[in-house]
């Protein structure tokens, strides 16, 4: 990675801090997106202790403008933006569909798939001017699955998994990647956040913090090394013969990898 310089959005705690610190570790350059400058600033820290050069641009994803600008930012400091880590994402409402908060339900559709498409936008036509770049986006088996009570979020990664595989395919002939990546459940950001809640409030969020700790206890989970293992191995490009693909930490992987 050295040379290369990654965006990753979502970078302020949880994966997209992981990430950025492993992304440093390995050489990359580092554009850090997200709303918490302080969160944002402690990322920075690590990622330079790390031995990466980068810059931080404080952004909300669901604003076009303000991704944009972090791209021109990073142009011009940086030269170039080889890679985008779309990472950024929120848990949203839980319980049955027809009773959520349809504007919370509809802001988390904003968030992870409307956030994913603008920094897509924000980057893609440096990289088809460029004719070379790489798009990761994080995405979760629940967009290949289901997830009852828990639907926007569900929803919002199944539209960004078929996101990745029609962009692929417009992007083909212009030397762009596009990949989705489900890191696995890990100990951190958003599973880390929903196992630590109180039992009491909310049943269905209670429901969900239960599901997540059985699946801990059974042994479903995955290290966080190994998650962002891949997730570098991704952002090298080692799978740029797969666009289009979903990904993810499990052993199949390696039949994909080149």
């Amino acid at each position: 990675m050295h040379g290369r310089t990654v965006m990753v959005t979502g970078a302020g705690g949880g994966l997209g801090r992981a990430f950025s610190v492993a992304l440093a570790r390995n050489g990359a350059n580092l554009v850090l997106i997200g709303r918490d400058a302080a969160a944002l600033e402690e990322t920075e820290e690590e990622a330079r202790a790390a031995g990466a050069d980068t810059l931080v641009a404080v952004a909300d994803v669901t604003q076009s403008a303000q991704l944009t600008d972090a791209v021109h930012k990073a142009v011009s400091v940086f030269g170039s933006v080889d890679v985008l880590v779309n990472n950024a994402g929120q848990a949203g409402p839980m319980g049955p569909t027809w009773e959520v908060d349809p504007e919370q339900w509809w802001r988390t559709m904003e968030v992870n798939l409307k956030g994913g498409f603008l920094a897509c936008r924000s980057v893609l036509p440096h990289m088809t001017e460029r004719g070379s770049g790489r798009i990761i986006n994080i995405v979760s088996h629940a967009g290949v699955d289901r997830w009852p009570y828990v639907t926007a979020y569900a929803i919002s990664k199944a539209a960004l998994i078929k996101l990745t595989e029609n962009l692929a395919s417009e992007l083909r002939r212009h030397g762009v990647t596009v990949l989705s990546y489900h890191p696995g459940l890990v100990d951190t950001g958003i599973t880390q956040a929903q196992m630590d809640l109180v039992p009491g409030g909310n049943p269905w969020e209670d429901m969900v913090s239960t599901w997540f700790k059985k699946q801990d206890a059974q042994g479903h989970f995955t290290e966080l090394d190994r998650s962002v293992a891949t997730l570098v191995r991704l952002a090298r490009g080692e799978a740029d013969a797969k666009s289009g693909s979903y990904f993810t930490p499990d052993s199949t992987l390696s039949e994909h990898l080149v």
